[in-house]
């Protein structure tokens, strides 16, 4: 069913001519403008738990495939849970658990135990793992169960590759753990987005952050830091692969050490220096999935 889907949207963006689709989703993206420049009252963020990942997708938005193959450090994600608990005081909507691929994490249960220590006794299922779902079916005993226990759901991104998703739904269902999928359909497929960037750093930041998908959206909380999305965080592994230099700075995050929660949710909805390396209104959507080649034009 989802490769039915997935085969009529090819036909709907062969059928309309590419500027039609890009102006529709520039209108999309011209209406959110007023939730990007808003102050949140919640905070939403996601970490990443690994940089590399099992996939190889072109045009990845955090640069798994060009990535160093590298885990966060439990200790260091213990005192940035305990320290967001303290910050936040139940004001999270959601955090999100991603890669690279977060089931690569050799300690992820002791992250879940951790995620669970500090946010899900606040309230339930604000936590959830964000999943390629390759390793899914391979996953402990343990591993639902402390799913289950800490409260933790698992969200899918379903892409064009085959895997016993039924199979897997049903041992959620017998663990009693939310499985749920990117854009709430099962019968959807991941396509991608190429972000396409300014290398010049001449892009205008407020321009760039009006028509932003991820401004005040794609929270990172990286290393002790706030940044508002995963290019400011991840820009060394672009840098280091291309060698290039768009240069991250003080301004582009903010510290969760130094900062109450009220400076935080300010600091988002504004742009940061970095987003003139982003010409948002040259990204191109709807990518069918394909095989990175590890070439700058994915993000150029």
């Amino acid at each position: 069913m989802a490769n039915f889907f997935y085969f009529i949207k090819k036909i709907i963006r062969a059928i309309l001519p590419h500027r039609i689709i890009a102006f529709r989703r520039k209108l999309y993206l011209e209406k959110q403008i007023k939730q990007r420049l808003t102050k949140k009252k919640k905070l939403s963020f996601e970490i990443y738990l690994v940089d590399h990942c099992n996939l190889n997708c072109q045009c990845c938005g955090v640069f798994a495939p060009i990535a160093d193959k590298k885990f966060y450090n439990v200790e260091k994600l213990e005192n940035d849970f305990k320290r967001m608990h303290e910050l936040a005081d139940g004001k999270i909507n959601r955090i999100s658990l991603l890669g690279g691929e977060p089931l690569l994490h050799p300690d992820l249960l002791k992250i879940l135990d951790i995620a669970g220590k500090y946010f899900n006794k606040i309230d339930t299922n604000i936590v959830e793992i964000v999943t390629n779902a390759i390793l899914l079916e391979k996953q402990s005993h343990e591993f639902w169960v402390s799913c289950k226990k800490n409260n933790i759901r698992i969200t899918i991104t379903k892409y064009p590759i085959n895997l016993p998703f039924k199979k897997i739904e049903r041992k959620g269902k017998e663990y009693d753990v939310i499985i749920k999928y990117n854009d709430n359909s099962k019968y959807t497929l991941k396509t991608f987005i190429k972000h396409t960037m300014n290398i010049a750093g001449s892009a205008e930041p407020i321009k760039s952050f009006r028509l932003c998908y991820k401004a005040n959206n794609c929270t990172v909380l990286d290393d002790g830091k706030i940044y508002p999305c995963s290019a400011t965080s991840r820009i060394k592994y672009f840098n280091k692969h291309f060698k290039v230099d768009l240069k991250a700075c003080d301004k582009d995050c903010i510290d969760i050490y130094e900062s109450n929660l009220d400076e935080i949710l300010e600091f988002l909805c504004k742009p940061v220096p970095f987003c003139r390396y982003c010409d948002t209104d040259k990204w191109v959507f709807d990518l069918d999935w394909a095989v990175s080649k590890k070439n700058i034009s994915e993000w150029v």
